[in-house]
């Protein structure tokens, strides 16, 4: 039974996600051809999408602290590819995602045209490019989110930084704004555990698969912790610690 609920879940998902990326991609056209901003219709498009995918996965999402106002630079632990549920649904924001994300059928081009900015972590060099659009993308209408561990995790601490990314906003100075998030599922009523369910790390299951025990949870309970006071730091690494440490404070496990 928990299997024919979450098949109706995902169906309703794609269908969801689909229609209302059909009405986005006309209005992103038309933007597009007058040469007008897009990234306030891609925010109102991820906060709907952001409700209906908690609407349909029985997500609760707790906010503790006050999210930044763009523009900003904020850094993230990261979990799972539902971590952008509870960003989006506090921020305007566009994201730095691995290069492979690109190259996905139909979600690449999708994810794209949502001004998501894309890194080969394979090639140190890339990196000099992608410090390049990041100087071009803080804007009033949009921040930045970078998940510094260049990685996902089961939640039980905050992992060791990559501090390349970093160098802009250290270069120039900018303050750096962090978060946590945590989840936790319905145990007492028989869901998986959140960091075997929720939780996307590893090569333990196949994405689709991962999706349908995902959604086999009757419910999903997440906190998003942001931080009181950004961080500001002239060294990348000494920015980089200064982060962690204010992470690995406000953090607390998914298991």
């Amino acid at each position: 039974m928990r299997t024919f609920i979450a098949s109706i879940k995902i169906f309703f998902l794609i269908v969801y996600t689909l229609s209302l990326y059909l009405i986005y991609l006309v209005v992103f056209a038309l933007l597009w051809l007058f040469k007008l901003p897009y990234e306030p219709l891609r925010n109102l498009y991820m906060y709907l999408w952001s409700q209906g995918m908690c609407v349909a996965l029985n997500i609760k999402v707790k906010t503790e602290g006050e999210p930044p106002q763009a523009p900003f630079f904020l850094v993230s632990n990261h979990l799972s590819y539902i971590d952008i549920i509870p960003l989006y649904l506090n921020l305007k924001c566009t994201f730095v995602a691995k290069k492979e994300v690109r190259s996905w059928p139909l979600l690449g081009f999708m994810v794209k045209t949502m001004g998501v900015i894309f890194i080969d972590r394979s090639r140190k060099r890339d990196v000099t490019r992608v410090n390049e659009i990041l100087s071009k993308s803080l804007n009033r209408y949009q921040g930045i989110i970078l998940f510094p561990e260049g990685t996902t995790s089961a939640g039980e601490n905050v992992l060791s930084f990559r501090p390349s990314l970093l160098n802009y906003p250290a270069s120039e100075e900018i303050p750096v704004y962090y978060s946590t998030i945590k989840y936790r599922t319905a145990e007492e009523k028989g869901d998986a555990p959140a960091n075997k369910s929720v939780c996307f790390f590893g090569a333990r299951d196949p994405f689709h698969k991962h999706v349908l025990k995902l959604a086999k949870n009757r419910r999903i309970d997440c906190t998003i912790r942001f931080c009181s006071k950004p961080v500001q730091c002239s060294d990348r690494k000494e920015l980089a610690q200064q982060l962690h440490s204010g992470m690995s404070r406000i953090f607390e496990p998914t298991s």
